[in-house]
């Protein structure tokens, strides 16, 4: 009979234990975004026919997390404006031949109708308060700042468990997920109305490694 060795990543994978749910086995402390498994996307109606989700794929955070009192808890968010990811499988520069873009994912990320990134470089949110709502549930309201103007934005954040992954010597890694919406229009971006929703959802799930 043929062996089967596992590969030495499956079987880490294997030994990582289960996360819990439950806050009193987090440690406080300060946590970092885990790049590698976070997801960050906003989505709007397009012409009423269908939602249109894009993905922005270079974005940092950090985290001041108390479970003993998760509503004094703290985060700030960092995003790049310039790197997005539409899926646009279409051929842009035909369908387009007047644009100035190379694609639709440029077209998005620096025309001044939308993100605008070459003037505005940076999305950014920091938090300003907190409040529990559930046993791993809560809100989290802060500054968001988008083309040049701040406005409270106010999230809805489920916390999903805690687990200790054997490559990273016992330290915590928390799970979040975390939605909102906003009006464009009230940052100033109104291109586009009647084809493009004037609200936009938010959404985020990733995990948050303490710090070491």
């Amino acid at each position: 009979m043929r062996s089967i060795i596992a590969p030495a990543a499956a079987i880490a994978i294997l030994a990582a234990p289960a996360a819990a749910q439950s806050l009193e086995d987090v440690a406080a402390g300060s946590y970092s975004l885990d790049n590698n498994h976070a997801f960050l996307t906003w989505t709007v109606v397009h012409n009423g026919l269908s939602d249109y989700t894009v993905n922005f794929t270079d974005f940092d955070a950090n985290l001041d997390f108390n479970p003993e009192d998760p509503a004094s808890s703290s985060i700030e968010v960092t995003i790049d404006p310039m790197e997005v990811e539409t899926n646009y499988p279409g051929d842009y520069k035909a369908g387009h031949p007047d644009s100035g873009f190379e694609s639709w994912n440029e077209a998005l990320a620096k025309d001044d109708r939308f993100l605008n990134g070459d003037e505005y470089g940076e999305i950014k949110f920091v938090s300003t308060g907190a409040e529990t709502t559930g046993d791993t549930t809560g809100t989290v309201t802060g500054d968001l700042t988008f083309l040049g103007v701040t406005k409270p934005v106010t999230m809805d954040v489920t916390y999903n468990g805690v687990t200790n992954y054997p490559w990273y010597d016992g330290r915590d890694t928390i799970g979040f997920t975390a939605t909102t919406t906003i009006s464009r229009s009230e940052f100033g971006q109104e291109s586009l109305a009647g084809m493009i929703s004037d609200e936009v959802m938010i959404e985020f799930s990733g995990e948050f490694l303490q710090d070491q």
